[in-house]
């Protein structure tokens, strides 16, 4: 299947909602208790992405969120469309400018948001879509809470 037909499925099924219910406006967590979508106005349900400090994000989540994902990156160090999340997180990334970055929750987070920001060397550019108009920011905090699950030390 050719690569633009196979991002168009993804972001399909993302925008759809198939990816476990985690999607924008969801009121529960698999584990029953209230999404932060839920708490009343006013209420702290955590920082905003721009500092992500106090949002931890839940591993089983971001496992279930990270099935469309999956579909360019790998867990288990296979090289794929996407670099690999096994030992990613908090280790060194060399970027296709020759600069390297830390992939910590900033880089994450943006790569996400803005995945033409910084590419990985050896990777092309624009093959991720932006899926900051799509995930929530908890679920990228799930995301990252899985990603870093899968450190190597």
């Amino acid at each position: 299947m050719r690569r633009g037909a196979l991002l168009a499925i993804v972001i399909g099924l993302v925008l759809a909602g198939l990816i476990g219910g985690t999607i924008q406006g969801e009121a529960q967590k698999t584990d029953g208790t209230a999404s932060p979508a839920a708490s009343p106005a006013g209420s702290p349900v955590g920082s905003p992405v721009g500092s992500p400090v106090a949002m931890a994000g839940d591993v089983d989540a971001g496992k279930a969120l990270a099935a469309q994902c999956l579909s360019c990156h790998s867990v288990d160090g296979k090289e794929m469309v996407g670099p690999t999340w096994l030992g990613l997180y908090g280790h060194e990334v060399e970027l296709e400018d020759g600069s390297t970055v830390i992939a910590d929750e900033a880089y994450l987070i943006e790569s996400i948001k803005d995945p033409n920001a910084k590419v990985v060397k050896g990777f092309p550019k624009g093959a991720m879509p932006p899926y900051g108009a799509i995930l929530t920011d908890e679920n990228i905090m799930d995301l990252i809470a899985y990603i870093r699950s899968l450190a190597t030390e």
